[in-house]
């Protein structure tokens, strides 16, 4: 097993400059050394903007927000860029793209996917966010056969692999993808699933996309919802399943493989909370029933006996020990 390395983002801003030298010093390194890109701010307003750069196996990651303006990828650019594939997302703002005699416009959701070996411009438009994933062209090519019909075209917020593919990457962009190599490049390569299957990736390709990027995006999504709705008294698999647009059995199947039911896994995430509203942690004491029941639970004798069960000692016992 490869060891454990965090995954360190590089984050720049234009707030770290003196305010006269921010737009030129964000032309020259952010623009012409970190993106390859010339900058044309829209207005006369102070320019400001910041991005975050994270580095994967097989995979770059970058998000930020930018005044509106102007975003030239000439000829010069192209020759430093290398064999990349860009997946852009627009999360703030409205964003134009041309590439190729072709123009696609983007909202929050959408997405396009453009080439880095190819002269472009894109502007950013609203107090604009993006997220911006890069590929290397040939990684791309062994799922998408005909790439160059997939590029500068609109993709959907409504496509699923691009709805899978924002809620994946909050693994990454919330700071938890702290892990070993061997993780990382699971995930880049999940990604990469995500990505070709929102352009259009078909038959065997698409199969192999599916059974990998597609099957842990679902997973994490019913593990994601899991967390957020465990407390409730009417979660089930039913209504887990409907929220995702799954079917009951085909959730069932994805948690199976993590070798944790349903059941189990709201049980363990209830007797933690408990645990913790009660031992003091959220640095407020609380009753034992008062505990139970914002942790889920609704039959206090059957929750006495999973925490003595779980923990060794009564709910009582715990109150207050930190």
């Amino acid at each position: 097993m490869a060891d454990a390395e965090a995954i360190v983002p590089i984050r720049i801003s234009t707030d770290e400059f003196p305010e006269r030298e921010r737009l030129p010093l964000w032309r020259e390194m952010f623009g012409r050394n970190m993106v390859h890109v010339d900058i044309e701010p829209l207005d006369d307003r102070p320019f400001r903007a910041s991005a975050t750069f994270l580095a994967l196996p097989g995979l770059g990651v970058a998000f930020g927000s930018h005044s509106d303006a102007r975003y030239v990828h000439g000829k010069q650019s192209v020759a430093r860029a290398g064999d990349q594939v860009v997946l852009a997302l627009v999360t703030r703002g409205v964003g134009h793209a041309s590439q190729l005699n072709r123009e696609v416009w983007t909202h929050p959701g959408n997405a396009v996917m453009l080439s880095a070996t190819e002269p472009t411009t894109g502007t950013l438009r609203g107090e604009g966010a993006s997220l911006v994933l890069k590929f290397p062209r040939s990684a791309v090519e062994t799922l998408v056969s005909d790439l160059g019909s997939a590029l500068v075209r609109p993709i959907d917020a409504a496509n699923e692999a691009l709805r899978l593919l924002i809620g994946y990457l909050r693994v990454l962009l919330d700071g938890q993808l702290s892990t070993n190599k061997d993780l990382a490049r699971a995930f880049a390569t999940h990604v990469l699933d995500l990505a070709a299957l929102a352009v259009g990736a078909y038959g065997e390709s698409r199969e192999i996309a599916g059974s990998r990027g597609l099957r842990a995006a679902r997973l994490d999504s019913v593990l994601r919802l899991i967390r957020a709705e465990y407390s409730d008294p009417e979660i089930s698999p039913e209504r887990v399943a409907a929220r995702l647009r799954i079917s009951t059995r085909y959730l069932h199947k994805l948690l199976q493989e993590t070798g944790t039911s349903f059941a189990e896994r709201v049980q363990e995430l209830r007797l933690e909370r408990a645990f913790s509203l009660l031992s003091g942690e959220t640095r407020v004491v609380r009753k034992v029933h008062v505990a139970a029941y914002d942790a889920g639970f609704s039959d206090l004798s059957h929750f006495n006996r999973l925490f003595r069960r779980r923990y060794g000692l009564t709910p009582t016992a715990a109150r207050g020990r930190g």
